[in-house]
């Protein structure tokens, strides 16, 4: 699948760059992120990529942060914002987690050999995932410590689980949520 233009716009913003530099990253891997081929491809000068962004490295950095936002920071959000108890939130939680796409994850570690800044932001993700895990476990009335150690293993299941999955499954089975619910909330 070949990453589409937006459609109709004269101007690209920011966030049509930061959106289709998403879009191409998850299709074709960390190399298409490249200002004069991305330019054509868009029917724009060069001229507009560097109005947004002083090099190549600060769009990478930009589109990771944005990545770090939808599938991070959206999803905590939607979790938080979901109806019920702890419990129906973590339920939700892993239903979120697994939709996510894995190429696009995948195309952003790839791309941390490339642009070493990029280790702070994966950092920064995965304590953001593991302290939101460890409080909803806390909110069922586990220990701190106890809840960061669950938390740890679930997040270890679920980014193996999408890394090793068939990829035509394009989320966790009710199965899969069940098994880590029994497993992550025995006493």
């Amino acid at each position: 699948m070949q990453a589409q233009v937006p459609a109709g716009k004269q101007r690209l913003s920011r966030e049509d760059w930061l959106d289709f530099g998403l879009t191409v990253l998850r299709e074709e891997g960390p190399q298409a992120l490249k200002a004069e081929p991305l330019c054509k491809r868009l029917g724009v000068s060069r001229g507009s990529f560097y109005w947004h962004f002083d090099s190549a490295g600060a769009f990478m950095l930009a589109v990771v942060e944005r990545w770090e936002a939808r599938a991070t920071e959206q999803v905590i959000l939607a979790v938080q914002q979901c109806a019920g108890g702890a419990a129906e939130k973590l339920r939700f939680l892993l239903r979120k987690v697994g939709e996510l796409d894995v190429r696009l994850y995948e195309a952003i570690h790839s791309l941390e050999a490339r642009l070493p800044e990029l280790t702070g932001v994966l950092r920064r993700v995965h304590e953001r995932r593991l302290g939101f895990l460890a409080e909803l476990l806390v909110a069922l009335g586990f220990a701190a410590d106890e809840a960061a150690l669950r938390a740890r293993m679930t997040y270890a299941w679920a980014m193996g689980e999408l890394l090793t999955r068939d990829p035509r499954q394009q989320a966790y089975t009710e199965a899969q949520i069940a098994a880590v619910e029994r497993l992550l909330l025995r006493p």
